[in-house]
């Protein structure tokens, strides 16, 4: 599998917060792409080694560089926010230029972040403030608290949702009440937040793959940018297929993730549906996993991007990723300020010209003497 050049495009994992750098330390020990950066944000001095020292253990054989970054060190003297998102946020502000600096060269950051606390719930918010003016995408990850941790962590967590989703490209909600019911009640907590991590590690990874690797037909930064940019929910899942004759299946289960709010996609109006697979995949099977995902949709109206790539080193026959955005609240059957946010305005890589021809245009013709 080649790799497109990663000069042209800089992805940046960030992990704001405990929760976020806890992830971070799981991801950056297991990720196969050693040009990707991974980052950890924090008011908590002891949380920051603490999550370095996971990613230490666990990386040896791995490549990967984790950073770490102290904010508001004249202000929380490295004692973390107190629970409080007030003092996270000065906290970042105070650090603002440290900031701009840590992502100064991206071109995406996927941002993961727990809210119901101080440090992911106050910082975060400045760090898209800082994306935004610099022209950068910014794809969240957010956990919600336990519903038993109470009112008040709840409503730290809403408020933080509520400003975060008007300020990220796209925003995809994980509930930790939803561990309770997707896996066995007897799972130890350690298990179950690091099953958390395992799920948004898939679906970062299959995102990196997708932007950074040269398949048979591409899907580029342009196309992601525009996609992110629909206005409506949001929904994000990997499946797996163990056969030529399981993609559909494996279309399917992208979708019915317990752990995320949001998983219909009828009437989205952008999706993106990404085909590693260790082999060529058959044309039948191919086309049978588009009409099911025209199925799903059920409208004709949708701006459907696909992108194939053979990766011989998947551990299964095939992944296939699903990104749709633009999905009515209507059609979901949950209130939508608990879900997936409204997405922002595009912020492309390179200029659109506004012009449909550029989308009429297949990626793999657009991109045909590129990489």
């Amino acid at each position: 599998m080649l790799e497109k050049d990663a000069t042209k495009i800089n992805i940046h994992v960030i992990g704001v917060g405990g929760c976020g750098g806890n992830a971070i330390g799981y991801m950056s020990s297991a990720s196969a792409h050693s040009t990707i950066r991974f980052s950890s944000i924090n008011t908590d001095i002891s949380a920051l080694n603490q999550c370095q020292n996971l990613s230490h253990k666990k990386s040896q054989e791995h490549s990967t560089k984790h950073e770490v970054v102290l904010i508001g060190e004249h202000t929380t003297k490295g004692f973390g926010a107190g629970a409080n998102p007030e003092v996270a946020k000065h906290a970042a502000e105070h650090s603002i230029e440290l900031l701009k600096a840590l992502i100064a060269d991206d071109t995406l950051i996927i941002v993961i972040a727990g809210l119901g606390g101080g440090t992911g719930s106050g910082a975060t918010s400045v760090l898209l403030d800082l994306a935004s003016e610099m022209g950068i995408d910014a794809l969240c990850f957010v956990t919600l608290p336990f519903k038993s941790e109470g009112d008040k962590r709840k409503e730290i967590a809403y408020y933080a949702l509520e400003d975060i989703k008007r300020k990220a490209n796209a925003t995809l909600v994980l509930s930790n009440d939803a561990l309770i019911t997707a896996l066995d009640a007897t799972v130890g907590i350690i298990s179950a937040f690091r099953h958390c991590d395992t799920q948004m590690q898939r679906i970062v990874e299959s995102i990196i793959t997708m932007l950074t690797s040269t398949g048979y037909i591409n899907v580029d930064i342009n196309d992601f940018s525009h996609i992110l940019s629909l206005e409506g929910d949001t929904a994000l899942g990997v499946g797996v297929a163990h056969s030529d004759e399981t993609l559909c299946d494996a279309l399917t289960h992208a979708l019915k993730n317990p752990l995320v709010q949001t998983n219909h996609i009828k009437g989205t109006q952008g999706v993106i549906v990404q085909l590693s697979c260790q082999q060529e995949p058959s044309l039948a099977m191919y086309e049978s996993m588009l009409a099911e995902l025209q199925t799903l949709i059920d409208s004709s109206r949708a701006l459907i991007i696909s992108g194939v790539t053979i990766s011989e080193e998947l551990p299964h026959f095939a992944e296939v990723l699903v990104i749709a955005t633009g999905i009515p609240p209507d059609a979901q059957s949950e209130p939508t300020s608990d879900k997936i946010v409204e997405m922002k305005r595009p912020r492309l890589s390179q200029p659109y010209n506004g012009k449909s021809e550029y989308l009429d245009t297949p990626t793999f013709v657009r991109l045909k003497g590129k990489g």
